[in-house]
């Protein structure tokens, strides 16, 4: 197989999309490959499985137009997840694909090569993969990610290393810890800053309010919005300096939809966590669209490798 002729199909299975690009081995999206479609994560097996289909469809045209060959399919899932054996284990997402396996259902998908490498992994993992690789982590040997969507993720790296559970996700999580009435899922993932702007503003009734709403109107200067964001900031330092320390975390990034926001939160987060001394970095990850895309593709290259070992 000639290396410079392939090309990689990676996806970033969430919530809301599915999104999709074609990169080569140098981590570079191909033009036009991008592709982005509803989950479905809450609908019926058989809307996420087309919604897969679909986005699978697309990146074999988009490989086959560029004459170049498939060298692998790489998924970034949210768990709980089997990501050796490709299997779904959620509840509250994709719960109507709990226990299919998924790597099987896309090698019968029409175009995709028999035996082709198609490796999954834990969506925050894939994030921080790709930010060590070819962003913001780079030079650091203890890194951690916080994503911030939907859902609340967290991964950590040790020496380089991503530090990985039995089941291949992250050895650490952030999202069920304790926090006042509830977890902190509930006070920084995507119903936690519509409650503390509800909250702040007194509204009885948000309607349609998105985060992304939030976020526009701290851009225009709101003030409710922007104290929305350094609340947030805040509850995050609190929660995380214990672990920051107790992992020597040298670099702390910010990924997920919610942190195109993160300049609002930056401050709060700062100050709550300016006693961790051996942080040296708290920013947004260089790429919020293509991280996880990125980290996906290594892993594609690291698993490839090993199956040839084999």
């Amino acid at each position: 197989m000639d290396i410079s002729m392939t090309a990689y199909l990676t996806i970033d299975a969430g919530g809301t999309y599915l999104k999709s690009a074609v990169l080569n081995r140098e981590g570079e999206v191909m033009m036009t490959s991008g592709f982005i479609t509803k989950s479905f994560s809450k609908g019926s097996s058989e809307n996420i499985m087309k919604a897969f289909y679909e986005t699978v469809a697309h990146g074999l045209s988009c490989i086959k137009r560029m004459g170049m060959s498939m060298g692998g399919i790489g998924i970034a899932f949210p768990g709980p997840f089997d990501y050796e054996n490709g299997i779904p284990l959620m509840e509250h997402k994709f719960k109507s694909i709990h226990g299919i396996h998924l790597r099987e259902a896309i090698y019968r998908i029409s175009g995709v090569p028999s035996g082709v490498t198609i490796s999954f992994m834990h969506d925050a993992n894939a994030v921080l993969a790709g930010e060590l690789w070819k962003g913001k982590a780079i030079g650091y040997d203890n890194a951690a990610v916080v994503t911030l969507g939907t859902g609340l993720g967290f991964a950590l790296s040790e020496n380089g290393v991503i530090q990985c559970n039995s089941m291949g996700g992250p050895m650490v999580t952030i999202y069920g810890l304790p926090y006042k009435q509830g977890i902190l899922e509930d006070y920084t993932a995507q119903r936690g800053f519509l409650n503390i702007y509800q909250k702040i503003t007194g509204k009885a009734d948000l309607g349609k309010t998105k985060v992304s709403d939030i976020g526009k109107w701290a851009s225009e200067g709101e003030t409710e919005s922007i104290q929305t964001f350094k609340e947030v900031g805040t509850i995050l330092s609190e929660s995380l300096e214990k672990i920051l320390i107790e992992r020597n975390i040298q670099c702390l990034l910010l990924g997920g939809q919610i942190s195109r926001s993160f300049q609002f939160m930056e401050e709060s987060l700062k100050q709550g966590l300016k006693e961790v001394k051996c942080l040296r970095e708290i920013s947004v990850v260089r790429s919020i669209d293509n991280s996880a895309l990125l980290g996906v593709l290594k892993n594609i290259i690291n698993v490839s490798a090993l199956e040839l070992k084999k």
